[in-house]
């Protein structure tokens, strides 16, 4: 099994749907994903390490604009790390990601 659809079975299918992710991308020792929702967060990356914990890497998004002509604006899109955790366990994926995005992970209350 891909090391993708592991981190996507432990987050689960509700998880992604609370987050809003969509642009799911296959790091071959990873998954990353794009975030809806959460202020200071855009994009997560969940990266699979030898030692069997994950690094979680938290990215923000800010866009800068040129005006090329009165009818034409390119736009850019930097992308700075907000914050990256490692040494992190599955089943502190969503204790994590709750507490640095500020979303919900799970519509039920975790132990």
């Amino acid at each position: 099994m891909k090391i993708c659809n592991i981190i996507l079975s432990q987050l689960g299918r509700q998880t992604l749907a609370l987050l809003g992710a969509h642009n799911l991308v296959d790091l071959r020792h990873g998954l990353q994903f794009h975030i809806q929702g959460s202020e200071s967060v855009h994009m997560l990356q969940i990266i699979l390490k030898p030692c069997d914990t994950y690094t979680l890497k938290f990215w923000s998004m800010s866009k800068r604009s040129w005006k090329l002509t009165e009818e034409d604006t390119l736009e850019l899109y930097d992308w700075k790390l907000v914050r990256s955790n490692e040494q992190i366990y599955c089943d502190m994926l969503h204790d994590v990601i709750e507490e640095v995005t500020g979303l919900y992970t799970t519509l039920h209350p975790r132990a």
